[in-house]
């Protein structure tokens, strides 16, 4: 059918839900619009940016009415900057679009009956502000010096933030020092056109349980003036490791090279969880908010029963959930294909002298099928893969061999719903629980229930 919509025409919308990227949506004509900016029940004059298949894009121009919960951002890159995507939204509100987008997702995937599967609400987090305990970001250089920001949304453009308000204050504190001595021992930021500078990105992490910082910076080759900056960046307080790697590929758009290498201090920081602690190297996994982690790990720990007795943890990361649910379990085997992650996994095991866990490197289809041809079973896996969700070989894989329960966390609502109609043919669906480890974005965590059918 042709489209009703032309490019740079002005409409009246109504927006009626929030999408997936925290964008408003609504139906011109039965054609949905996308509107950056605009949330539910706003009507608002949009201008037509962009015809795709199935959708137009458009540039909010007026809003002709307000939503009761709009709000004014509380930063000043909101809107410029990609990195929060709802901060002109009440948080009360954000948490009520995020629930609905989240059984959305649910009703449009799958022909589960959603009566007869309980969605729990959000509990509010307690700061929805310096929540972040980890930064990546990518550097510039400009005429003042070099700075740090984040992307435009859908750009490479970068927008300059020095004090971004969702990010814990010493890590604001921390990347603003290391940019002053990046300048001082003239370290410049890699120009990919030239091929110029070396300095790709500054990541920084803060143990929430003891204070530690950790800072890496990403470079394309070693210098000896890294070695200097190293030295003095010791002397910022809290900061104890202090570390480079290497990354060199222009066409690699992952932050990290494949290996690192510490300069000064201590080739790890100390993380704690409920009673374990965690040894973190650079590129181990964990959980970015780590305070609604503890929350999320603890509810699922109601969710094992006492006769269960063996725990599969796919993409375990740094072993963080293996060893938090050890004790409740008698064999416990968990699986990633990072090899920093399941090095620090490992050496998590060691230090709080967990002796029934095992740590596998691979993928996680080949390696759990390894498993079962060994006549391995388990009565419970929790999974926590990457936005793209299960694959179809793993999902064929635990239908052909299905457990009593599955405990998926999510950080995706559309692949874990069209997950969930995959797995479905042999599980039941009993609870969707979520968790707002993102405040400020359209990001939802969810914790989903299955037991064998």
């Amino acid at each position: 059918m042709e489209t009703q919509l032309k490019l740079n025409q002005e409409i009246l919308l109504t927006i009626k839900r929030m999408g997936i990227n925290g964008e408003g949506i609504g139906f011109y004509k039965r054609q949905a619009v996308f509107v950056d900016g605009a949330f539910p029940p706003e009507v608002v004059i949009v201008r037509i940016t962009e015809l795709n298949r199935g959708h137009a894009i458009g540039e909010l121009m007026h809003i002709r009415t307000k939503a009761f919960y709009r709000r004014k951002p509380f930063c000043k890159h909101f809107g410029v900057c990609g990195g929060c995507q709802i901060q002109h939204i009440a948080y009360d509100e954000q948490l009520r679009l995020k629930e609905e987008m989240l059984k959305q997702s649910f009703e449009r995937y799958t022909s589960i009956d959603l009566e007869q599967v309980k969605f729990r609400p959000f509990n509010p987090f307690v700061n929805p502000r310096s929540y972040r305990f980890k930064s990546q970001m990518p550097v510039q250089n400009t005429k003042s010096g070099l700075v740090t920001g984040l992307y435009k949304k859908g750009t490479n453009d970068l927008v300059e933030v020095l004090d971004c308000p969702v990010q814990d204050d010493d890590i604001n504190r921390v990347n603003q020092r290391i940019l002053e001595l990046c300048d001082e021992f003239e370290i410049y930021a890699f120009e990919p056109k030239d091929m110029q500078g070396l300095l790709r990105h500054i990541v920084t992490r803060k143990s929430e349980a003891t204070g530690e910082i950790q800072v890496t910076l990403v470079v394309t080759i070693y210098n000896h003036a890294l070695k200097d900056l190293a030295k003095k960046a010791m002397d910022i307080p809290s900061v104890v490791s202090v570390g480079i790697s290497k990354n060199h590929d222009v066409k690699n758009h992952e932050v990290f090279g494949e290996s690192y290498e510490i300069l000064e201090g201590k080739p790890f920081i100390t993380e704690k969880m409920g009673h374990l602690r965690y040894e973190l190297n650079p590129k181990a996994f964990y959980q970015l908010n780590p305070k609604e982690a503890q929350i999320m790990y603890g509810y699922i720990s109601e969710l094992f029963d006492p006769s269960e007795e063996s725990l599969l943890d796919l993409y375990t990361g740094s072993g963080v959930m293996a060893l938090f649910y050890a004790q409740q379990f008698k064999k416990v085997v968990g699986i990633d294909s990072n090899r920093s992650s399941i090095v620090s996994a490992k050496q998590n095991k060691k230090i709080n002298e967990i002796k029934h866990v095992d740590f596998i490197e691979g993928d996680a289809y080949t390696e759990l099928q390894k498993l079962f041809d060994q006549n391995e079973t388990f009565d419970v896996a929790v999974f926590d893969p990457p936005r793209s969700g299960l694959d179809q070989k793993l999902m064929d894989l635990l239908l052909r061999h299905p457990m009593k329960k599955l405990i998926y966390v999510s950080c995706n609502p559309s692949t874990l719903a069209k997950n969930i109609k995959v797995l479905s043919r042999k599980y039941k669906v009993v609870s969707v629980t979520p968790f707002d480890m993102f405040p400020q974005t359209s990001h939802i965590e969810s914790v989903t229930l299955l037991v064998r059918k």
